[in-house]
């Protein structure tokens, strides 16, 4: 995190107020401090049948409109996205990111049926767009990390295809990922829980 926000911390206040235009409150999450110690404490009371924090007197469930509200993404206007079996192409990535797919795809690492690409690699064409006053592509390629470092993680220091298969969608079709922040929440809960039968 501390890498991407010296990298937010690039933009100027024109292109920071640009940003927030078109991104919404992404910039405003990097400076959220994580307080570990009260996400452990609530994830002990993680209910996965019923999908809600369960305390003595009361159900705290996660919501839509919660989330909606966090990241000012409202769904009012926009389709939510909905994932498909294809992803974008290598070339859409490149010509959206303005890099030549041939590097691109060089840059790509698969895993277990599933394709990365380094944050290292991002974070330094991020500054390469930075020195060159590419200030458009920089923000795309600053909110395809953001989205696969902090809203979709998947393996650390690695930014999922699916992530930046999620923020194309959002950023052409005007497809809202709410839905799918808020699901991977349920999942990563349920996940965790199960790894730890039952317990946190």
């Amino acid at each position: 995190m501390t890498s991407l926000r010296e990298l937010g911390r690039k933009l100027k206040t024109i292109q920071r107020d640009a940003f927030r235009k078109k991104i919404e409150n992404l910039l405003g999450l990097l400076e959220v401090e994580v307080q570990v110690l009260v996400l452990t404490t609530l994830a002990q009371y993680y209910d996965p049948p019923l999908t809600c924090f369960t305390f003595s007197n009361f159900q705290l469930v996660l919501i839509i409109e919660e989330f909606e509200q966090i990241l000012d993404l409202p769904l009012e206007g926009k389709a939510p996205y909905k994932h498909l079996e294809q992803h974008a192409s290598v070339p859409v990535i490149a010509r959206f990111m303005k890099i030549h797919p041939v590097e691109l795809e060089g840059k790509i690492v698969s895993r277990k049926q599933a394709k990365d690409f380094p944050q290292k690699f991002l974070e330094a064409y991020l500054c390469q767009l930075a020195d060159k006053n590419e200030w458009e592509t920089f923000m795309d390629v600053l909110t395809t990390v953001i989205y696969g470092v902090l809203l979709f993680p998947n393996i650390e220091y690695f930014v999922d295809y699916v992530a930046v298969d999620v923020f194309i969608a959002s950023k052409t079709r005007s497809k809202n990922p709410i839905t799918n922040i808020l699901a991977d929440v349920f999942g990563t809960l349920d996940l965790c829980s199960k790894r730890k039968k039952g317990k946190m």
